[in-house]
């Protein structure tokens, strides 16, 4: 067992391949390894090194030839500083990247494949690179929990929940390219090395500590909060003093590390200089810290991405801080004062939600402190009794983690703000639902519709020739759909009648059976004017209807803004298919008039209105 223990981080390194094996599809347009934020942290390489273009001018090209042409996953991290364009992101990624660039630049020319830094091999070995860190950062936090005097078994297991019962893995392999698996490797490393250089003092840890904490800043500046742990790591204040005071006699070294450090410092300002002829700039624009803006109970216990909603194991490791309180006060103080600070700071962002997936993001990169106070909680309990029900708890909620990452990363959870319905709505679904989520005060009023389809109700109602005995949901009536008679029953009416403001929307609610995977079925909405089409809006049912199972179904359509009330809305199921049938059941429309306020006019979750192409 001792063997395994060691090697606990090689295992959690081998589950993590795997599930990007399964989980991860770079060769897809809209799942690219290099997206999101990801794609301004990594602009630097291609921009230097192989299109000498510090505008970024080369950015429609790749967005035009490897992400989807509906700009749907574009991202835009150019500023306009008034003297030139600015990457709005520290380069501390694109340095980490430069040699996973390289390889990728070498495969590219190997496997001729476009040396353009966005074809496959670049998009895969920085998919490497990532996983490269998660290595280095479970290697380092076994480390640490063993020098905070961690058995070898409890320090495999606390490494073990960290990264598989944390959204670290949904950032390693969904999100390879966003900052966390990397801060939390350099903090992790940070956290070692500065351990050691007041525990077992030689001057390469000053040197590798001031080396780590430099990339540290210039990957997210904020994250240079982590210097607050440094008190806590030495433990005691004679300790601390003492370190310093070698630290400060060894001047060769301090020159050594300084000098290393202000190469490094010097990458921004020269990038910045030459992107805009300025030394410094302030990158972001309008995006800020307002520190007189704090959402600490939101950004810890939101259902919109709140820490402990999704992290629950980060939770339970707070409790540590009772055996640390009675183990050692200096440390209690000081790493009880850096996490209310690290909150603090964070919580302040202008959008402090962080627009994360599968939980808070940003906590990730202090991964490390949740290991630690996990070894104290473990630590205070003396009954074995006592560490076996926390290591139960603990396995559960690895579980749990697991079910949410496969719930972020096929979609389960919708993309855009999480309410309580919606988290409980879903908490255990494995299949991913057709819901619309509007919020009860954005409505100014309904009309209701709906049809169980066990009579002719005539007008607004259309198709009733598709109407089917032998296969229903409930009574003894459905619609059928095929080739031979693709239009479900479905409503055909007119606007006028059923709105009172401006601002529109059409949902639509059915139950549907389909005998074989639904490819080609949709549920349509099509806006008329004077008989032509103007707005045809399908919502695809492939992704949302199992086989041979009786399933609800729903999608919301924004009526477009500039359609008179003269105008027509056709709502009906459509499916052209020669292969399998489609059944409708139940069906129901909703004629919803919003508030026209600017909050309601663009729902997440509520499709906008498709403009009509000819």
């Amino acid at each position: 067992m001792k063997y395994l223990y060691k090697h606990t981080p090689e295992i959690i390194l081998l589950i993590y391949v795997l599930l990007f094996l399964g989980f991860k599809s770079p060769e897809r347009n809209w799942d690219r390894v290099i997206n999101s934020d990801g794609k301004g942290y990594y602009a630097y390489l291609p921009a230097v090194f192989i299109y000498q273009d510090l505008q970024y001018n080369f950015v429609e090209g790749y967005e035009w030839e490897y992400y989807p042409a509906n700009r749907s996953v574009f991202k835009e991290f150019r500023q306009d500083s008034g003297t030139g364009k600015v990457n709005k992101y520290f380069p501390g990624m694109a340095i980490l990247w430069l040699p996973f660039f390289l390889f990728g630049h070498l495969l590219a020319w190997l496997e001729v494949y476009p040396m353009d830094g966005y074809s496959l091999p670049y998009q895969y070995s920085i998919a490497l690179a990532a996983l490269v860190f998660l290595w280095l950062g479970a290697r380092w936090l076994q480390k640490l929990l063993k020098q905070f005097g961690s058995g070898d078994k409890t320090a495999a297991f606390i490494t073990t929940v960290v990264t598989i019962g944390t959204n670290l893995l949904f950032f390693t392999i969904v999100e390879p390219s966003m900052t966390h698996v990397y801060s939390f490797a350099l903090i992790t490393g940070f956290a070692l090395t500065t351990y050691k250089l007041f525990h077992d003092y030689q001057p390469k840890w000053f040197v590798k500590s001031l080396l780590l904490f430099t990339l540290i800043f210039l990957i997210r500046p904020t994250n240079a909060l982590v210097i607050l742990l440094v008190p806590f790591i030495a433990g005691n204040r004679e300790v601390l003093a003492a370190g310093f005071r070698q630290v400060i006699s060894e001047r060769k070294t301090v020159i050594r590390g300084f000098v290393q450090a202000l190469i490094l410092l010097a990458v921004p300002v020269v990038l910045w200089y030459l992107q805009t002829g300025k030394p410094f700039v302030y990158a972001y624009g309008d995006e800020k810290l307002n520190f007189l803006q704090p959402h600490l109970l939101s950004i810890l216990f939101s259902y919109n991405r709140g820490w402990f909603v999704y992290t629950p194991a980060a939770f339970l490791a707070l409790f540590g801080f009772a055996g640390l309180f009675s183990n050692n006060r200096f440390r209690f103080y000081w790493l009880l004062g850096f996490l209310l600070v690290f909150t603090y700071v964070v919580s302040c962002w202008w959008v402090w939600n962080y627009a994360s997936k599968c939980g808070q993001r940003v906590f990730i990169d202090i991964y490390v402190v949740a290991g630690v106070l996990l070894l104290f909680l473990f630590n205070s309990l003396h009954a074995r009794i006592m560490k076996q029900v926390l290591s139960v708890v603990l396995v559960m909620l690895v579980s749990l983690n697991l079910l949410q990452f496969y719930q972020h990363a096929k979609w389960i959870f919708p993309p855009y703000n999480i309410t309580g319905n919606i988290y409980w709505d879903v908490f255990f679904s494995v299949d991913k639902k057709a819901r619309t989520y509007i919020p009860a005060e954005s409505i100014a009023n309904t009309n209701e519709f709906s049809n169980d389809l066990e009579k002719d109700k005539g007008q607004p109602w259309m198709n009733y020739a598709t109407r089917n005995d032998t296969v229903y949901h409930l009574g003894k009536w459905s619609s059928k759909t095929d080739q031979k008679r693709p239009y479900s029953i479905g409503l055909e009416d007119t606007l006028s009648k059923h709105f009172t403001t401006g601002n529109r929307l059409i949902r639509v609610k059915a139950w549907v059976l389909s005998p074989r995977e639904a490819t080609e079925a949709s549920m349509v909405v099509d806006f008329q004017l004077e008989g032509k089409s103007v707005s045809y809006n399908q919502f695809i049912l492939d992704k949302y209807v199992p086989v041979e199972t009786w399933t609800p179904v729903e999608a919301a359509f924004y009526v477009p803004r500039n359609l008179p009330q003269t105008g027509m809305v056709k709502v009906y199921f459509f499916n052209p298919s020669a292969l399998y049938k489609l059944y409708v059941d139940d069906l129901s429309v909703d004629f919803i008039s919003l508030k026209d306020e600017p909050d309601y006019r663009k729902i997440e979750g509520v499709l906008m209105p498709e403009k009509k192409t000819n």
